[in-house]
């Protein structure tokens, strides 16, 4: 009695999938016509037919706000310590394009990327885009304690840069070590420097043990990172680790990200919190890639990977808006908390909890996302 059904099925199917060629291919004719596209949505066997969300859907013309003033005429010197991530390329696109920014070094992380193969990705794309005076420093390969990671596969996606076709420079900087890179930078710089780091603590932190007194010369380090009255997102990216409360860049290495906490510097978070309010689509990446710059048109390729890969109505770019807050604090009024991390294992490890001791940082929670979009937009598309 199954082959009935197994037939009744068949024939469902087939004519799912003819309905789904007829509309495709008679999309030029709905749309001339004034139809809009529909879509299959829904799981088997509650299958319906709805109206496709538009990825490219325009938003209101926002005029950005005039860029902030410094006191200093000369660019603010930046480190960007990233765990490489496609949104944190994106960040180190827009401080490359950034006119009140000097990009000084780029050091990778034990996040997304193996370090040491990440470097070299960054190496050849900063040679590539002109930038081969940038040095870059590679992290070690696993925190400063325990053996938190992140999951292999998003590990192989880094490794291999995406997919995404990266040209070969001929003269590339070599990779240093990381905290060493760090050191020098801070400790020669004639200003103080600022750091942004979108992934975890490890290359700040061996840095400081490496030389404590860079402190001194820190203008400030701002943060992608934490969770603060919002669930974290460990669990729901990764069900096998569970976890509910922290956020990745955190929990890869929290004992790091608590030295960071507690070493007195001026320190500046924008936590899943803020980023969360700001959602990035194709019509973002259109604005970037109307630029002849490198830099804006590889950052809408990797947004539109992004979108892609994973929702095509729309994507966070976690380290888009950390960037963005850290270069232009008016664009998220800064609430100070005293926080401090769970460093010990459990299904709270990384949790940046608030307690009540002095306030320790400056947090991003309610970002103006128009405005962060606004900015970015005549930024990389410029």
């Amino acid at each position: 009695m199954k082959r009935p059904a197994l037939v009744i099925g068949g024939f469902v199917l087939g004519g799912l999938v003819l309905l789904c060629i007829l509309v495709v291919a008679a999309g030029p004719l709905w749309h001339k016509l004034g139809v809009k596209p529909v879509c299959i949505q829904g799981d088997w066997p509650r299958l319906r037919l709805g109206v496709c969300p538009d990825p490219a859907a325009a938003r209101p013309v926002v005029t950005p706000r005039p860029l902030p003033t410094h006191s200093s005429q000369a660019p603010i010197p930046v480190i960007v310590d990233d765990d490489g991530s496609p949104d944190g390329v994106i960040a180190l696109l827009y401080m490359l394009r950034h006119p009140h920014y000097d990009v000084q070094a780029v050091t990778v992380s034990c996040g997304e990327a193996h370090p040491d193969i990440f470097a070299r990705h960054l190496a050849h794309l900063l040679a590539v885009m002109g930038h081969s005076d940038i040095p870059v420093g590679a992290g070690r390969d696993a925190p400063l304690e325990g053996n938190n990671a992140f999951p292999d596969p998003w590990r192989r996606a880094s490794d291999d840069f995406w997919g995404l076709d990266l040209p070969q420079a001929s003269h590339p900087a070599e990779p240093v070590p990381a905290a060493q890179l760090i050191v020098h930078i801070l400790s020669t710089s004639t200003q103080p420097v600022l750091l942004l780091v979108t992934g975890n603590h490890t290359n700040l932190a061996e840095a400081l043990r490496l030389q404590p007194d860079i402190a001194d010369r820190i203008l400030g380090v701002h943060v992608m990172g934490g969770s603060i009255h919002t669930p974290g997102n460990i669990e729901t990216d990764w069900p096998d680790i569970h976890n509910r409360v922290a956020e990745w860049n955190i929990w890869v290495d929290p004992k790091a990200a608590s030295e960071v906490l507690a070493a007195g510097l001026p320190v500046g978070i924008t936590p899943l919190d803020a980023t969360n309010q700001v959602t990035w689509n194709r019509s973002d990446a259109l604005a970037w890639a109307s630029s002849p710059l490198p830099e804006a048109r590889l950052a809408a390729e990797l947004l539109e990977w992004m979108l892609d890969s994973w929702s095509v109505s729309g994507v966070f770019v976690w380290d888009l808006v950390a960037a963005l807050d850290a270069t232009d604090p008016d664009l998220c009024p800064e609430a100070w908390l005293a926080l401090e991390v769970v460093t010990e294992p459990g299904p709270e490890q990384g949790r940046t909890a608030v307690t009540g001791g002095p306030p320790n940082a400056a947090v991003c929670l309610n970002p103006d996302a128009d405005q962060i979009r606004a900015r970015a937009a005549s930024i990389l598309g410029r």
